[in-house]
């Protein structure tokens, strides 16, 4: 498979901005009351209302960016009042590929949410070579640990992508702890949340093989970030053909144990990874060699599986890859 990099995810954006949030996000934020219109002299057309001021150093978040924040997990799970109060205080930040928004070591001084883009959670090795130990994507929260018992930093905080973030200070949010009871509960069920990811992490780095590491990988990464491919029925109908290919199976695959064509095991549309990925990249994810995760897609290629177009990883047979990521599919185990 060639290197799943060719060009960045979002259009460059030369100047990175910082301010507060310009406009109420809908259905949280109350808006502005209007001002009051003088009456129109009889006969004459009604005049326009008059928008709320904006102050010129302030940004909005775009409306994607909107429904990013809105529609993550922990964060819909909290009531109106609690959002409403969370976004007051944060401030927009928009971040450009490659950049450093927190570094290990360092005195912590904001929460940090993801509303558009990639974040990384990366560290170094003894060689100094950098890899990323997970991606936050739109809708995930990071860094109020730090901010609650005063430690250092644990990890650099890195824009995968050119990104958008809310920020809030250490000052506000203990405000916010004091003045919302619900925040405490709220946190702990979040970090509780991270806790359980990562000893799943941990526990599949110990018990399972690589292939099956990959997929479970694709599969978080499509949920984080994927979407449904243009055109996707065609491609998934060219895929389910290659994948019962028997060219196209690799010499040592095991026949796999799912259900056969037509059944709803092999259902679901195609999905596009909207994240620009290199080979290296699932390799800091998955703590292994390029050389390994290179052996791992080709045979998920070769199965009709998975694709690549622009950079990015297509999921042209989702239900196969779920295959791949329970046990039921064995892959090479010179690549898995």
């Amino acid at each position: 498979m060639q290197s799943l990099i060719q060009r960045p995810l979002v259009p460059a954006n030369p100047a990175a901005s910082v301010g507060l949030l310009a406009h109420p996000m809908p259905g949280l934020l109350a808006h502005p009351t209007p001002a009051r219109l003088a009456q129109p002299a009889p006969g004459s057309a009604a005049p326009l209302p008059t928008p709320a001021p904006r102050p010129p150093h302030f940004d909005a978040l775009r409306p994607a960016e909107v429904r990013g924040v809105e529609t993550g997990t922990w964060f819909a799970g909290l009531s109106v009042a609690l959002r409403q109060a969370i976004l007051a205080r944060c401030r927009v930040q928009r971040v450009r590929r490659g950049a450093t928004l927190v570094r290990r070591g360092q005195a912590a001084a904001d929460w940090v949410g993801v509303a558009g883009g990639a974040l990384g959670l990366a560290t170094s090795g003894r060689d100094g070579r950098p890899f990323t130990l997970d991606l936050l994507g739109p809708g995930d929260w990071y860094g109020d640990i730090a901010l609650i018992d005063g430690s250092p930093v644990d990890l650099d905080v890195v824009a995968q992508v050119h990104s958008t973030v809310l920020l809030m200070d250490r000052h506000a949010l203990q405000q916010l702890l004091h003045s919302q009871a619900d925040l405490r509960g709220a946190l702990l069920q979040l970090d509780c949340r991270r806790l359980r990811h990562m000893f799943r992490r941990l526990e599949e780095v110990q018990t399972l093989a690589l292939s099956q590491r990959v997929a479970l990988t694709l599969q978080r990464l499509l949920r984080q970030f994927g979407r449904p491919m243009a055109g996707a029925a065609s491609a998934h109908t060219s895929a389910h053909a290659s994948a019962h290919t028997p060219a196209h199976t690799p010499a040592h695959t095991l026949a796999p144990a799912c259900a056969s064509p037509g059944q709803p095991g092999h259902s679901g549309p195609a999905q596009q990874i909207e994240l620009t990925l290199t080979q290296g990249d699932l390799a800091s994810l998955l703590c292994a060699s390029r050389q390994r995760i290179n052996g791992t897609l080709r045979q998920m290629q070769a199965l009709g599986i998975l694709g690549a177009s622009h950079g990015r990883i297509e999921v042209l047979l989702p239900q196969r890859l779920d295959d791949v990521a329970q046990g039921r599919l064995l892959l090479d185990s010179l690549g898995g």
